[in-house]
């Protein structure tokens, strides 16, 4: 899916251009981390499952099954099940959105984390997952 994602972003402007405009680290989720880290996103009045391609403290970047509207604030939870089960929510607002393949791809920057310790907590588990697991 980061394969995907990369090749065909809407983003204006040089990859340097958009470098310069992340203030933080941006951490890759591969395909094998994914079996522990899930996305939920919240559409009407339900959740539903999508596909976290790459975040940061900022940003994220992900794959849904419905489509949303650039500024449209949008809550979601990030659930960690890997030495321990924990769910963050936080909410976003959605910058771009565009269809590709029957599903949609958003790029959001992060408004508000239920808990920035947990948060700090995920990235850890994250890179843990990603030393246990080697180069995938």
């Amino acid at each position: 899916m980061a394969d995907k994602i990369e090749r065909s972003s809407p983003a204006v402007g040089s990859q340097e251009e958009i470098a310069e405009k992340r203030r933080d680290e941006r951490y890759d989720v591969s395909d094998a981390s994914r079996q522990y880290i899930k996305l939920k996103v919240k559409s009407g009045n339900e959740f539903v499952p999508a596909i976290l391609g790459n975040f940061s403290r900022n940003g994220i970047l992900f794959e849904c099954p419905v489509p949303f509207s650039k500024g449209e604030h949008v809550e979601c939870i990030i659930s960690v099940s890997f030495l321990l089960s924990r769910e963050i929510s936080f909410r976003i607002e959605v910058k771009y959105c565009y269809a590709d393949h029957g599903s949609h791809i958003l790029g959001a920057s992060i408004d508000t984390i239920s808990d920035e310790t947990w948060f700090d907590a995920f990235v850890e588990v994250h890179d843990f997952i990603v030393l246990r697991q080697g180069p995938v």
